[in-house]
């Protein structure tokens, strides 16, 4: 039951917020995989909505997951900004690149469905996902969603978290 409940919402998120959640799944990702990944995020005064919380942290866990199954890559950078009345989330990796308008044909019936549901995660909070890849030049995926007009933001301060290695 614990397992099934921190799987629905993951503890950090809950007790230190979204830049802490984005920091533990990039760190458990590199120390796991050897890929190096480098985190530069704004330190939000004040909480997002619990669902864009888990929204990005979510689509940045499926992004993680996709670089390591398909992309070869070496190194992955995460930004975390505050452009305006949005949050953006930025990834990008130095991978073998894919093109996003042809989706691969999945093999024996399983997956295939990672980037659609990354897509739905980032509409059901009112946000936008869109893909940049190019073969043997890395992706890019980036996430805006506007806050709500009642959350109001403090001045954010940049906060660089190094790379692993």
């Amino acid at each position: 039951m614990e397992r099934i409940s921190r799987n629905l919402r993951p503890s950090v998120l809950n007790h230190l917020g979204l830049v802490a959640g984005l920091h533990d799944t990039s760190t458990e990702f590199a120390n796991r995989t050897g890929v190096s990944v480098k985190m530069v995020c704004v330190q939000l005064a004040v909480r997002l909505p619990a669902e864009t919380e888990l929204a990005l942290y979510r689509i940045l866990q499926e992004t993680l997951k996709n670089v390591e199954k398909h992309a070869r890559a070496h190194h992955v950078t995460v930004h975390l900004t505050k452009p305006g009345d949005f949050v953006q989330l930025t990834i990008n990796d130095d991978g073998m690149g894919f093109d996003p308008d042809h989706h691969p044909v999945r093999r024996k019936g399983k997956g295939g469905f990672g980037l659609l549901g990354m897509r739905e995660r980032a509409a059901y909070v009112g946000g936008v996902l869109k893909i940049k890849s190019i073969r043997r030049s890395g992706t890019e995926i980036e996430i805006r969603i506007p806050l709500p007009p009642n959350l109001t933001m403090a001045k954010s301060k940049i906060r660089k978290l190094l790379p692993k290695g």
